[in-house]
């Protein structure tokens, strides 16, 4: 991993996910790159010199988020980084995309809120709509997370279809973490088992044979439910699901289930696609 990307918007809410792209960038030695996106706001009356007074505002909060910008990079020099900072005009996620593309981007990083704040409307309808489109993982992390790195992962998986690449990846990424990794399967009536899980359990451990791979299941009545129990019970401070076709993820991000599981995840949630982390 050799770019990380964060989103702050200043706020408490987002110092845990600039906590979290902190930690990461120090443990891999990546780059850190900073963003801060803006809209214009127009004035709501109507005056003769209304455009120069948008002009205005932009220009005055430009100054002012730069200054705050400049804060942070100080700060983080103090902590042993060399960030990248930026400040652009437009909507997050089309920022975000470009510069994925752009800057070779391997993580992107989001914080979540509840509350009426700039991430909480983002983390509604962009955070999904990225995890659609990047090809890179996205890490979103709650505002109420507290802790500095991670040591216990929980990764979901439905046992249906061959996922050795993703846990490939996912160890490399634990291990420079210090972090363990703990295999989650929730077992609902209603969804699917087409494919033996012992014998998918198999296929990990002989693709891993120096780890000690097991896997903990649970029944329960919705995936949502059962996973939510499943960290509690093995205490993760992290959540990782892939999002390649038919898995466990993509029966899980859709309008009604995704706010229910990702937006009240009391741990960040780490989700990546096809591509590879590095």
């Amino acid at each position: 991993m050799k770019n990380i990307l964060v989103a702050v918007d200043f706020t408490e809410n987002s110092r845990p996910a600039l906590e979290s792209a902190i930690f990461l960038a120090s443990k891999s030695g990546a780059t850190l790159h900073v963003l801060h996106t803006y809209l214009p706001v127009y004035p709501m009356t109507e005056t003769v010199s209304g455009p120069p007074v948008t002009v205005e505002w932009e220009e005055t909060y430009r100054l002012s988020a730069q200054t705050q910008l400049d804060t942070l990079t100080e700060e983080m020099r103090g902590r042993g980084l060399s960030p990248e900072i930026y400040l652009e005009l437009g909507p997050v996620g089309p920022v975000v995309k470009d510069m994925v593309e752009s800057h070779a981007i391997d993580l992107v990083i989001l914080g979540r809120s509840e509350s009426d704040s700039w991430l909480s409307d983002l983390f509604g309808s962009t955070a999904t709509q990225l995890v659609n489109d990047l090809t890179v993982p996205l890490l979103m992390v709650p505002a109420e997370f507290s802790q500095r790195g991670f040591t216990k992962i929980a990764y979901a998986t439905q046992l249906e279809f061959t996922e050795t690449h993703v846990l490939k990846d996912l160890y490399r990424w634990a291990d420079y973490m210090g972090a363990t990794v703990q295999i989650i399967n929730v077992q609902a009536d209603h969804e699917p088992s087409v494919n033996s899980d012992e014998e998918l359990m198999n296929e990990i451990r002989a693709a891993f044979p120096d780890r000690h791979t097991t896997v903990l299941q649970r029944k329960a009545d919705s995936v949502e439910e059962g996973i939510q129990e499943l960290l509690h019970d093995t205490e993760a401070d992290l959540l990782v699901m892939s999002s390649h076709h038919r898995n466990l993820f993509t029966q899980i991000v859709n309008p009604s289930k995704s706010k229910k599981l990702l937006l009240h995840s009391p741990i960040p949630t780490l989700i990546f696609p096809l591509g590879r982390l590095s």
